[in-house]
């Protein structure tokens, strides 16, 4: 009798899963679920050899291979028919119910097609949300199985931007990009996820390179502008949105765009002619009035018809945040009213929904500065320059409201260290000698002035005359460095409200009137200065 340890141990067979797709060739089913436009075309040649006698799984895989190809490579512009769509299972029902708009996944799935194939609704349809977390599930188990799959890894780059994890889309992208060699699909997104992670410069790079192979394509010259443009390229920008225009002259959008960089340009009698161009489609577009006002305010000078264009734009927009920063800058600058409110009320607007907003407070602190709340204004503005990393501008605007509040050591401290850091740059020189001036250093801004006038330009010159006129003895060299300032500059609205002053003071009321009307035609809506004005006339009257 044999020993149990003498037994024969007879080796069974390891259980597997029959595979829909078994008696396929490995190499053509391995070709789809691959999925690249090049891998896909193979397969569905190695089918077609056999096309009169497939069987029925061989007709699904063609089918699938075919709905693939024509929903995720539009660009391929494959035509094929299959009639293993007739056939009903899992495979076919995912297809259709996607091209359908519908996500419906396998109740068992089993292999890679049956965990992909449902979400190629992602390729075809924008207009639901609510299965992406569970086809976020499903794609990862289908990757985990073929992690090669372009087609795959393409559905997951789409499903992740959707769901906004931009950097998981940027490489599910750059992996289908690099594994499907040219395929437009893949190339086109992974420069365009570049966008979502605020590389515009690697997009530009990206679409430009992509551009060579399809020079006509639309997607990819608005692609060229609208990431050129996003990088600071306004050169590049235009030259890719005139290309837009030239295959599409009626597209108001990239009419508008052009606008928009010519506008950043600074070339703003151009960009009217395109504006009025697009105002005989719509008058009435968001970004055509912004465009408008900003033609109207910094080009023509006409603050009464920016007014009106911008408030114009606050009835229709009321709460866009871009249109009431418009708004608020404006009543800042001119010292008016917007639609009734302050540029300090329309600042405070959008900070009561924005607390950080920085370019609110900056506005509301000009706005505080304008109506000479200097207490008010130090207190915000001493909030503002605590900031990691604060603007010039936000510094310049504290050392005048230390010089206007008060605060003259405070003033001079940070005025002396921008000029140890730049002693070249204008504005910090401007705001050097202004402390220099108000703290009673007379010598040194002397000497300074003196040193800089030969060689400084027109709008500096101007200003150095105008701090100058503070250290003169005798009213007529005061006299004598004012006008000097206006000759420089004759916009100079400090040289002109000074003169003002003086000969206010003197009760020379006529020569007073001369240049305070001046100053108002400067700042139309400056309702201080519309009371003083007023009050000239009655004196005048009198």
């Amino acid at each position: 009798m044999a020993k149990p340890s003498d037994a024969v141990k007879l080796s069974l067979p390891v259980r597997r899963e029959v595979s829909y797709f078994d008696g396929i060739s490995p190499q053509i089913l391995s070709d789809v679920e691959i999925g690249s436009p090049e891998s896909l075309r193979s397969a569905i040649s190695q089918l077609n050899r056999n096309r009169e006698n497939m069987s029925e799984s061989e007709r699904v895989l063609h089918y699938v291979a075919v709905s693939i190809m024509q929903m995720c490579w539009k660009s391929q512009n494959f035509k094929e028919e299959s009639s293993g769509q007739n056939i009903k299972n899992n495979y076919t029902g995912a297809i259709s119910s996607s091209k359908n708009g519908i996500y419906d996944p396998s109740s068992d799935p089993k292999d890679f097609l049956s965990y992909a194939l449902p979400a190629l609704v992602l390729a075809v349809s924008t207009s639901r949300s609510d299965y992406y977390e569970q086809a976020k599930l499903s794609l990862e188990k289908a990757l985990s199985m073929n992690p090669k799959s372009v087609f795959a890894n393409y559905l997951a780059g789409l499903l992740s931007r959707r769901m906004g994890n931009f950097k998981a889309a940027n490489s599910y992208f750059a992996f289908s990009a690099d594994m499907s060699g040219n395929c437009y699909e893949c190339s086109y997104a992974f420069a365009e996820s570049f966008m979502d992670l605020s590389d515009p410069g690697a997009a530009f790079t990206l679409s430009e390179k992509l551009l060579k192979s399809y020079p006509q394509d639309k997607n990819l010259l608005k692609l060229c502008a609208e990431s050129a443009f996003a990088s600071g390229d306004t050169a590049n920008a235009e030259l890719y949105v005139s290309r837009v225009l030239q295959i599409e002259p009626e597209n108001s959008y990239y009419l508008l765009f052009r606008a928009r960089i010519l506008v950043e340009k600074g070339e703003y009698i151009r960009a009217a002619s395109l504006l009025d161009a697009y105002a005989r489609k719509d008058s009435t577009s968001r970004d055509y009035l912004v465009l408008r006002f900003a033609v109207q305010k910094n080009w023509n000078k006409n603050i009464l018809a920016a007014t009106s264009t911008i408030e114009n734009a606050l009835v229709l927009y009321p709460d866009d945040p871009k249109i009431v920063l418009e708004a608020a800058s404006l009543a800042s600058e001119t010292g008016g009213k917007i639609a009734g409110k302050s540029g300090e009320e329309l600042a405070n607007q959008i900070l009561e929904k924005e607390p950080g907003n920085t370019e609110a407070l900056q506005i509301k602190i000009a706005s505080m500065v304008a109506s000479q709340k200097w207490a008010q204004a130090y207190e915000a503005s001493s909030e503002l320059i605590k900031n990691e990393s604060p603007s010039r501008a936000a510094l310049f605007t504290h050392i005048k409201i230390c010089l206007s509040a008060g605060k003259k050591n405070e003033a001079m401290q940070l005025a002396a260290q921008l000029y140890a850091a730049d002693s070249s740059n204008e504005e910090v020189l401007q705001a050097y000698i202004d402390a220099l001036v108000s703290v009673g250093r007379t010598a040194e801004a002397s000497r300074l002035i003196a040193q800089l006038l030969s060689s400084a330009s027109a709008k500096m010159k101007s200003f150095l005359y105008y701090e100058r006129s503070f250290l003169s003895s005798g009213e007529s060299a005061v006299l004598a460095d004012l006008r000097s300032s206006l000759t420089a500059n004759p916009r100079n609205k400090d040289a002109l409200f000074r003169l003002y002053k003086i000969y206010f003071n003197k009760k020379e009321y006529r020569k007073a009137q001369y240049y305070l009307k001046q100053v108002v035609a400067l700042s139309p809506k400056d309702e201080s200065l519309l009371v003083l004005n007023q009050n000239l006339d009655n004196l005048l009257k009198n």
